[in-house]
Parts: structure tokens; sequence; C-alpha cells
């Protein structure tokens, strides 16, 4: 039920590369710069330790259902992120239930040893919300910025915009999308964790399958291989996917049934990172793939996060300003203020 890793092929201190020396010569190959041509080579390095780590995985989770029994798992740490082996995970061990928080790497870890003192040393009272379904399972937990923030930030730049009540405001968007531009879609509290799921995110049109190329030429500034993610309304899912269960948090990849329909978010292997996105969850981004799909009869919209490679996710209305400003992107929607490129 454990690894053990032979560290005489990796490097002490992940500086520019994981690997050393050894590893090099073993593959007959020097660690590829960036912006170096992908050869062959890569992908199939790529894609057997990608194998390598489902088997490694699904040997531990075995072990763990054989000495405990149980039918529920939770996974944390950083390997938790990876969709391929957690849909793996889900659909070839034994356990029935899944839960992986929407931040399991090593800023999750620390809130969750914080929590287990919390309750588990120091015997503190659990206290779980019954509530609603959107505070149990709310992620949109960061700093927000108010309507009035935001104009005053656009009035004392003299940033040109347009305001919109919420229902044209959510019809325009989708039209937006619908034509082929990118929008980036500032609302609300901030995401906790890695990935943006609605209130920091670029928004684009699933449909145009030039349209991966485009966001990571012009928008993110990366390797033309990287993926964006399909955010779907939740009744959607098993139409779309080979998935019956809920993906909030983009944590779960899964074969795509209608790869023609949505081909900029299909991968090479004909698979997809989704996110499911509830009425409940975040009421606001679900009602915009509504307007698209009352368009379009696609229920799926293009979701990337709002950031460059190598930069954070915006926070502010002026980081969220500056992505406009660096980019290709052809709109801006902070709150009810809608900002053109064009303008």
């Amino acid at each position: 039920g454990s690894i053990h890793l032979n560290m005489k092929y990796f490097a002490f201190t992940y500086d520019k590369y994981m690997t050393n020396q050894n590893f090099s010569k073993l593959f007959g190959i020097s660690p590829r710069k960036n912006g170096e041509k992908m050869e062959q080579i890569h992908f199939d390095i790529g894609a057997s330790a990608q194998l390598v780590l489902e088997e490694i995985l699904l040997k531990m989770v075995n072990h763990v259902y054989e000495k405990t029994k149980m039918t529920n798992l939770c996974l944390g740490g950083g390997v938790a992120l990876n969709g391929v082996a957690n849909n793996r995970i889900l659909r070839e061990s034994p356990f029935e239930n899944i839960h992986i928080p929407p931040s399991p790497g090593d800023a999750g870890s620390a809130i969750g040893c914080a929590q287990y003192s919390y309750y588990c040393h120091f015997k503190n009272e659990r206290i779980f919300s019954k509530t609603s379904e959107q505070i149990k399972n709310n992620i949109y937990v960061g700093p927000d910025y108010s309507n009035e923030q935001i104009k005053i930030f656009l009035d004392k730049n003299e940033i040109k915009y347009d305001y919109l009540e919420k229902d044209l405001l959510l019809q325009t968007t989708a039209k937006l999308i619908s034509e082929g531009n990118v929008v980036g879609w500032y609302q609300g509290k901030m995401e906790w964790g890695p990935r943006a799921l609605g209130n920091r995110s670029i928004l684009a049109d699933p449909r145009n399958p030039k349209m991966k190329d485009i966001l990571n030429q012009k928008i993110k500034h990366r390797e033309s291989f990287r993926p964006f993610a399909p955010s779907i309304m939740e009744e959607y899912v098993s139409e779309y996917f080979e998935m019956d269960i809920p993906s909030p948090y983009m944590l779960m990849v899964s074969p795509v049934k209608k790869s023609k329909d949505i081909p900029a978010v299909t991968h090479v292997d004909g698979t997809g990172r989704l996110q499911s996105v509830s009425k409940t969850s975040n009421s606001l981004y679900y009602d915009l793939i509504n307007e698209f799909y009352k368009i379009t009869q696609v229920p799926v919209i293009i979701n990337t996060s709002m950031n460059v490679m190598g930069e954070p996710i915006v926070n502010t209305p002026e980081q969220a300003y500056q992505m406009i400003v660096k980019t290709d992107m052809d709109y801006l929607v902070m709150g009810n203020y809608l900002v053109s490129r064009e303008k």
C-alpha cells in the first residue's frame, strides 16, 4: 500500500527541473526548455509516467479498501488534482463514493491539518450547516469587490464601460461568447483553490475547434497542447460525458460523448476535465451558461482561469483589467460593467 521513489533519478531541490542527469542518460534526452518543440519522446514519457501513476494509485486505494472495507474515500495532496487518475479510481476501485476538496494540494493540506488538530486533538465540537446546499458546498470564500468599488476603479482610470442590469448582462455576455469572442468574467467572491470555477474565469465558445489554440496563443501564452475545461449545467453531465455524478471542482476527467459538439474542450484522447455547475453552487454562472444554451443548444462553455502563464489568478479589478490590456481578450465583464477591448 505504500510507494518508494528511487531518488537517484530526481533532483533533490526542484528549481528548474525535477529530474537530474541520471534520468536524462536513462532516456537519452535532456530536459525540454520552455518554448522548445515537443517531440514524440516527450509525449511518450509523459503518457508513461501518467499510466504508472494511475496504476500505483489504484494499488494504494485497493490496499486501503482491503484494510478498512469502507465504501467512502477521501483524497488529498497535489496528486488528487490529477483528474484522469481520479476517474480511474472512481470507475475501477471498490469505493462507491470519492470526495476530493477543491484545493487538495499543499494549501488545502495545511487547512486540513489545522482542522484535524482543532477537532481531533483539542476535541472541539463539529458544527455542520444544514441551512442550504449552497452553504454546505460553498467554495467562493475569497475577496470580492462591489459594483461601487469596480466603478470607482473604472472612472478613476477613465476606462469606458457600459452598465447592464443582470438579465441584459447575461444575455449580452452569452451572445458575445456565441459570436466567437473571448470574455473575462469577474464576479463575486474569489474561488478557494487553484482553479477558477466561474468567478475569476475566461470564457469562450466550445463549439469552435480553433478556440483552444486561440486561447493558448493569444490569452494564456502557453503550450498549444494544454486543454481547457468545459463548464456544463449539472443536469446535462451524463448527456455529454460518460459520468453520472457531479464534478464541481474540475477534478474528474471523463470521456466526451458529444465531442463533435464541443471540440475545443475535448482532449486528444477524447476526454474532458469537466466542471458541473448547479443553480445552488453558482447561480449567476449557471444562468450565464443557460443563456448560452438558449442561443446555441449547447449547455457548455469553455472555462479557464483569468491569468497568463506564470502568474496567479487575478484578484482585484485592476488585475482583471490588466488581462484585457496584456492579452487579446475581447471583452471583460466586472460585476455589472462591460468593458470592450475596442473602446
